[in-house]
């Protein structure tokens, strides 16, 4: 669908640049520039998506600036063309724009975070279908890669044992060599008290048989077993040290071993982290606010509860990890389920509660300062304990109605979803640092 964004436009007769193919042309490469920012600076991702989703987004804002810029690169007379400042033109450009940047899977995420929190809240008109294709193409793709992530594989294939068995070692020794002459001496004199060896027998056999036969014995044995000692003495080899080889083994078992429970554990990293979420689940506990849930009060529990999940989870989380919030706020006796705020009360008490404290830290971590439009992030970020804008300023800044109601776990997801994005495009940036020129 990317290639067809601004011909959808045109279609639909939101744009028009009188039939000239020429004009057309100038206007796609005005958005592939604009991508080409996004891809560099995918941080701009949710300033971009909250400029192009809303008709009445104001021409000061510095997005709108940067768009006209980049269109005048392209199309310097282009002013002669529209009348005014060309809003329309402008947010078609910037929809082209998010969705070829969106083939990044992180900008992907803040994209289509930026779509579910804000969409609902503006009347879109003719542009709805386009918006919702272009949010579902993409949500289904990002959503694809963390089903990826989180699924727990039915087999595990370990590698195989890199280790190359060592030539076999060749052992040399002398032959025995037994000094014969020796023996024979040994011998004789165990036959007979006459013999000339050291060691006679006591008895001659026609005398005493019976004790010359014991003499005899252990007399031979030991000339038999003096001889032998004495030739394997002089036939003994070069001792033969296999400590290499061991060690070599050991390192590659060793080595087999971890790259095995690192496979398992990556494997598994699915089921675990389940498992742990049911656990969080269940004991209803802030591990930011060390206190339990059931003791805080309404307005501020939605937003710690998605903070305390945004901590638990990575990036790349399924959709259906927000359903998962939602139930888990409706789970606590004290939250209606029916009952609504303003967008702008529920802002104003996450700048002025003492509980959500770690949120605000990490707000002004992920979201830089802006000038123009942003997520609530960046209020809460820039809010220091007091939340001192009026209902119009409020509508700039964040691109909804201050009067727009949110249920509690509609509050909950909305905050977990910008927390998110705003991660996903501070990695992007994170990884690009290392080859990074400037």
């Amino acid at each position: 669908m990317s290639d067809q964004i601004l011909i959808r436009f045109l279609g639909a007769g939101l744009i028009d640049v009188g039939g000239d193919d020429a004009k057309l042309a100038k206007l796609t490469e005005t958005a592939s520039d604009l991508a080409a920012t996004l891809k560099k600076m995918p941080s701009k991702t949710s300033q971009f998506a909250l400029i192009a989703f809303d008709p009445a987004s104001p021409e000061e804002d510095p997005v709108i600036t940067e768009v006209c810029d980049a269109l005048r690169k392209r199309w310097p007379t282009y002013i002669n063309t529209f009348s005014g400042t060309p809003m329309m033109v402008l947010r078609a450009l910037l929809l082209d724009a998010l969705v070829q940047a969106a083939s990044d899977e992180r900008v992907g995420i803040a994209f289509v975070a930026s779509a579910r929190n804000v969409l609902p809240f503006i009347e879109a008109g003719n542009e709805q279908k386009i918006w919702v294709e272009a949010v579902l193409e993409i949500e289904s793709r990002v959503d694809a890669r963390a089903e990826a992530e989180w699924a727990t594989p039915d087999t595990i294939n370990a590698p195989d044992l890199n280790y190359s068995a060592l030539p076999a070692v060749e052992l040399s020794a002398q032959a025995l060599t037994i000094d014969t002459e020796s023996l024979t001496a040994n011998l004789h004199a165990a036959a007979a008290p006459s013999g000339v060896g050291q060691n006679k027998n006591r008895y001659w056999s026609h005398n005493d048989p019976q004790n010359w036969a014991t003499d005899f014995g252990r007399l031979a044995a030991k000339a038999i077993a003096e001889a032998i000692d004495a030739a394997s003495e002089d036939a003994q080899g070069t001792p033969v040290d296999i400590s290499g080889p061991l060690k070599a083994l050991s390192q590659a078992v060793a080595t087999h071993v971890a790259d095995t429970l690192r496979l398992v554990s990556a494997s598994t990293a699915g089921l675990q982290r389940r498992t742990n979420l049911i656990w969080w689940k269940e004991t209803l506990y802030s591990p930011s606010a060390r206190v339990s849930y059931r003791a805080l009060p309404v307005s501020t529990v939605g937003a710690l509860m998605a903070f305390d999940l945004y901590q638990q989870v990575p990036s790349f989380s399924p959709v259906s990890v927000a359903a998962f919030l939602s139930e888990t706020i409706l789970s606590l006796a004290s939250v209606d389920p029916e009952k609504k705020q303003t967008i702008r009360e529920l802002v104003g008490e996450a700048v002025e509660s003492a509980e959500l404290s770690p949120l605000r830290v990490v707000a002004r971590k992920l979201v830089p300062q802006l000038n123009g439009r942003g997520p609530i992030l960046g209020l809460l970020a820039e809010q220091q304990g007091k939340f001192a804008i009026d209902d119009a300023q409020f509508r700039e800044k964040v691109g909804v109605p201050a009067e727009a109601v949110l249920t509690i776990p509609e509050w909950a997801a909305w905050i977990f979803r910008e927390l998110q994005a705003a991660r996903a495009t501070q990695e992007v940036v994170k990884a690009k640092k290392p080859g990074s020129k400037a």
